[in-house]
């Protein structure tokens, strides 16, 4: 538990990380939403100073202890709850504002451990790549889908197939001038696996979205991006791990899309506006 661990080194913290401390014991539940940088302003300390501290905690970094902590928040166990806070006897009203509240803490998540190193790797990778094949299983497989039809929006070559073994033919054909993107929230999806041990004999480089924590899945990718972690494999309904995974691919796919912005993009744009509202767009 973290709070132990606090617990246990707290004789051997400064100050200002012993403030820390106390705030992360204090606010435990709002933290799984924070970034290092919002920790810091609300405590009037530097990164730095919390770095210190989860180093001194045993951690690699923020990252490695927001999934120590997200992990450790005790989860409530009954025979009447479906999944996370919904409960087999809530009434719609309940269920559809649980969903939002669901939906809405996904994005803050996934927002708030977002690399940008990683991404902006990811959108350098997606724009020169001559050939893009996309893979994943069950909902991640339709998250895939619709990655596959945006991108093909600015002209990439891209493949996003449901059956693992017409993805392992297509990235037989692949070289390190192509890319590889696997979609799979717990990083041990086994097709999803296989395919990326494909790829690396081949030297294609590859992405990964997938929840933080190491996997099989983030350690063959050349670069990962991470989504919520805080989604139980058994899940019925995916929530968390789809709403997380679409702000993965927004964020990639606004990206792309500034940077691939020219005149042909532009006239696509004024073209589908006048189709929408041939009589205001009509002099």
């Amino acid at each position: 538990m973290i709070e132990l661990k606090l617990r246990e080194v707290k004789k051997d913290l400064s100050t200002k990380e012993l403030k820390v401390s106390e705030y992360i014991i204090a606010n435990t539940q709002a933290l799984k939403n924070m970034s290092i940088q919002t920790l810091a302003k609300h405590n009037h300390v530097s990164t730095t100073t919390i770095l210190r501290l989860c180093n001194k905690l045993g951690y690699k970094g923020f990252s490695d202890f927001k999934v120590d902590l997200i992990g450790s928040i005790p989860q409530k166990l009954s025979t009447e709850i479906l999944q996370d806070d919904i409960n087999l006897n809530d009434s719609l009203e309940e269920v559809n504002s649980k969903v939002q509240a669901m939906e809405k803490s996904s994005i803050d998540e996934t927002h708030s451990i977002v690399n940008t190193h990683a991404l902006n790797s990811a959108i350098e990778l997606i724009i020169k790549s001559n050939k893009i094949v996309i893979f994943g299983v069950g909902s991640s497989g339709l998250v895939g889908k619709e990655f596959e039809y945006q991108l093909i929006k600015i002209k990439k070559d891209v493949n996003c197939h449901f059956d693992a073994h017409i993805s392992r033919s297509l990235i037989s054909t692949l070289d390190k001038n192509d890319l590889v993107i696997i979609i799979s929230h717990s990083g041990e999806t086994p097709e999803c696996v296989d395919l990326l041990k494909l790829t690396g004999q081949s030297s294609v480089p590859s992405i990964a979205i997938t929840k933080m924590g190491q996997s099989q899945i983030s350690s063959l990718a050349s670069f990962v991006l991470h989504t919520t972690s805080m989604e139980h494999a058994s899940r019925l309904i995916p929530v968390r791990s789809k709403i997380s995974q679409i702000s993965v691919i927004n964020m990639l796919l606004t990206n792309l899309f500034i940077r691939k912005y020219d005149e042909r993009l532009l006239q696509q744009t004024q073209n589908r506006e006048k189709r929408k509202y041939p009589r205001y767009t009509q002099k």
